[in-house]
């Protein structure tokens, strides 16, 4: 982190009359292409600042380019050194962090309210301008280069790339992750590069929430943002291919006591009219501390400590994902009573009650979730990320209630089937040797 902290968790927005999250008070584009999203919420004179910025990953090396140059952007402009940079934003009170994805480029921060101008001012420079001088890059991809080594043993991570591969096979999980090869290699030249081809305004979306007066905020954004180029950006992101459900794959993990498991299939994207729906299932299947899942794996049998089930958003498709880290000895009867559970999804479809309770629990979460201005100003800049409108929140809590029975019922039976899944278990080998498959290194599930 860079800059000063502050915590501004325990200070809640107001919500509308109705309950609602509040409405953005602007939703504009300027001319060079940047999105503009203000909301103001006066609980502390602090703003909240996220910028987006889509960098779809086309071919191997871009993403860790991109993660590279997110590094380096903290790292000192054109105009400023690292130290610099450090006391500009100290002597305004602000903290900015930045990272990259294989779907994006995000830096987030906050400034206080009579520093904004100042911090935004700071901010463009970032981004127009970034300090790719040699020393800096040496720096950051040593950096980057044993991060990505250090991840490549954690069993989650493990998980996650072999995951990917099962998904959408060699070449498209090349392109989705990051290595340290890639990362010792790069030059401040394939960093201007990058910076020149991802790095624009147009299709970048500025969010601010806080104490802030929206006219002047726009303003000062227009003002600072103006010379900001619109770049290549804004084509429309790569969409991930619907994969097939299969056999599971088996990692080997020797000597592990803990398998990771992780099941995924095809989802709705957040823009589907069927998306609410979906949410509720997933709900009551696994998505909620009440749901079926937590409360047959977890408190009838305890063979899982981490688990769950949740749908994972990117611009024009989501997956539906199971997780559960259970111990080595429990592997396999896991694995037996998760499949049972998605059965169970169609046999015996949510009850009016278990939708009902998932109906409200949603409702209740997200408006916990989006209290406080840094919450409710990630949950914007990740939603309009993917699709939805800035009155998306506003109105989820009545998508939710307008949601037929049978939707719910449609959904579970869509989208749970086991044969819809496929995944990963990152194991011992003795801990799945009951699952192989001949000699192949698939699993039955």
């Amino acid at each position: 982190m860079t800059g000063g902290a502050v915590n501004t968790l325990d200070s809640p927005i107001s919500h509308t009359a109705d309950g609602r999250l509040p409405l953005p008070d602007v939703d504009v584009v300027l001319g060079n292409g940047l999105r503009v999203v203000v909301c103001s919420a006066p609980v502390v004179p602090l703003v909240e600042i996220r910028l987006t910025v889509p960098c779809a990953a086309t071919e191997p090396g871009e993403v860790t380019r991109c993660q590279l140059l997110a590094a380096i952007l903290l790292r000192g402009t054109a105009h400023r050194d690292a130290d610099g940079y450090d006391a500009a934003l100290a002597a305004y009170g602000a903290s900015l962090n930045a990272a990259a994805d294989a779907h994006k480029l995000t830096v987030t921060g906050h400034a206080m309210a009579d520093a904004l101008p100042a911090v935004l001012t700071l901010l463009a420079e970032t981004v127009r301008e970034p300090r790719l001088a040699q020393d800096v890059v040496l720096l950051e991809r040593e950096a980057l280069a044993r991060r990505l080594r250090l991840a490549a043993h954690q069993p989650a991570a493990l998980a996650q790339h072999e995951l990917l591969r099962r998904r959408y096979g060699e070449e498209a999980a090349a392109r989705r992750q990051p290595t340290p090869e890639q990362a010792a290699a790069c030059t401040p030249d394939d960093l201007a590069e990058a910076h020149t081809r991802h790095l624009g305004a147009r299709g970048a979306v500025l969010v601010l929430v806080g104490d802030l007066r929206t006219e002047e905020a726009i303003d000062e954004v227009a003002n600072v943002f103006e010379s900001w180029e619109a770049g290549p950006g804004g084509e429309a992101p790569e969409t991930p291919s619907w994969f097939p459900g299969g056999p599971l794959r088996g990692v080997e993990r020797r000597g592990a006591v803990q398998s990771v498991i992780r099941l995924a299939c095809p989802a709705l994207p957040r823009t589907d009219a069927g998306y609410p729906a979906l949410h509720l299932a997933q709900l009551v299947f696994g998505g909620s501390f009440s749901s079926r899942l937590v409360r047959r794996l977890r408190e009838e049998k305890g063979y899982a400590y981490q688990l769950g089930s949740g749908v994972e958003s990117v611009p024009g498709a989501s997956t539906l994902m199971v997780e559960a880290d259970t111990a080595a000895e429990h592997t396999a009867s896991a694995l037996a009573v998760i499949k049972a559970e998605l059965e169970r999804m169609a046999a015996e479809p949510p009850s009016p009650r278990e939708v009902d309770a998932a109906r409200s629990y949603a409702a209740g979460s997200t408006a916990t979730a989006m209290s406080s201005p840094g919450a409710l100003a990630s949950g914007l800049a990740n939603l309009l990320h993917v699709g939805v409108g800035s009155d998306w929140l506003h109105h989820w809590g009545t998508l939710l209630a307008e949601v037929p029975y049978d939707a719910v019922v449609e959904a579970a039976r869509r989208f749970f089937r086991p044969e819809g899944f496929t995944g990963v278990v990152v194991a011992d080998e003795a801990a799945v040797a009951p699952l192989r498959v001949g000699t192949t290194g698939e699993l039955v599930f």
